[in-house]
């Protein structure tokens, strides 16, 4: 696993959106925004409760059933546009299932409570949007590559 430099850790750690990027196996891109959080070198996405209809069937799910290889982009936009940065994460996706559900490891079971604290003491809004339970669902994006550009 390719780690991060401080300059990119301390822009992830700040920004609060992203766009994921998938591709189903024949290639069509899908992107959507998304909610994260880092840690250890990994970043963690939720499927969380807003309103989607059923979340085993999200597009980017399924994407990342067929080719788990993604991106995760977090940019930031300024009038002054010598102030514009961005980071560019290359990596493969794995899917989280969290609750406590026969057969899933207890290591799966660990990383989807830590992912859960983790987002809900970045984002306040998790106080009211459910998130985690027995049909949590996280993707973990392990890092392959990040480049970045501008003032980050």
């Amino acid at each position: 696993m390719r780690s991060l430099t401080p300059d990119q850790t301390r822009f992830l750690d700040a920004a609060r959106v992203g766009a994921l990027a998938t591709a189903d196996g024949d290639g069509h891109p899908h992107v959507v925004p998304v909610v994260f959080v880092l840690d250890d070198g990994r970043i963690y996405t939720p499927i969380d409760g807003k309103p989607k209809g059923d979340p085993r069937g999200l597009r980017r799910l399924r994407n990342i059933r067929e080719n788990p290889r993604v991106s995760l982009l977090v940019s930031r936009y300024e009038e002054d546009w010598t102030r514009l940065g961005f980071v560019l994460i290359r990596g493969t996706a794995m899917i989280l299932e969290g609750g406590s559900a026969d057969g899933r490891p207890a290591e799966e079971e660990a990383e989807c409570r830590s992912a859960e604290a983790l987002l809900r003491e970045k984002y306040s809004q998790y106080e009211t949007v459910p998130l985690g339970g027995p049909d949590s669902l996280f993707i973990r994006i392990t890092l392959e590559r990040a480049t970045s550009w501008g003032m980050i």
